[in-house]
């Protein structure tokens, strides 16, 4: 094998070993994240987290299915206004990876999912009301290690509360936590 043949052809290994993805079908994994969470009420601020843990399911190396489980509480560090605002749901989602290395994956994300949210005030009032959730994103993995991954997720999500016909919650929020491969 001549000189230029053995370049050429390592040259071409390396290229296909380096664009190998880190998501191959059937991978399954654990994301356990959370979110800052300020609210205003009453002219009061609070501030509290949002927590989501999901379990996703590769259907192919770029198309995954996530089913996330999530909590809020309005008032976990600061409570300004007597009025604590507790949220429980579960948010179906697909997501697409754009770019899906080894050491990192960029994806979008769309789903849409129920939830229940309990309101109470100072004088013991309390509101059980539904919730619909839709959010769409993006979000990505950093490698850590073989199994463990950084994830930062950017979702804009919109709550609506459906029992009284309000917006409990709109916006775009950062999500930061950790990607668990689980095979």
């Amino acid at each position: 094998m001549t000189y230029l043949k053995q370049r050429s052809l390592l040259f071409l290994l390396v290229v296909s070993l380096s664009a190998t993805a880190q998501n191959q079908k059937g991978d399954m994994a654990l994301s356990i994240t959370a979110s800052p969470f300020p609210t205003t009420y009453s002219g009061n601020h609070d501030f509290g987290l949002i927590a989501k843990v999901g379990l996703e399911f590769h259907l192919s190396n770029a198309v995954s299915f996530q089913g996330s489980f999530f909590t809020s509480n309005n008032v976990l560090f600061k409570d300004d206004s007597g009025a604590k605002i507790n949220s429980y749901g579960f948010v179906p989602t697909f997501q697409y990876y754009f770019i899906n290395k080894p050491k990192f994956t960029v994806f979008g994300h769309l789903g849409y999912g129920f939830g229940f949210e309990d309101l109470t005030r100072n004088y013991g009032d309390i509101e059980n009301s539904a919730l619909t959730v839709f959010s769409v994103g993006a979000g990505v993995n950093y490698k850590l290690n073989d199994k463990l991954h950084l994830q930062l997720q950017l979702p804009y999500f919109n709550a609506q509360n459906i029992t009284i016909n309000e917006t409990s919650s709109d916006g775009v929020a950062v999500f930061l936590g950790f990607n668990f491969k689980l095979n």
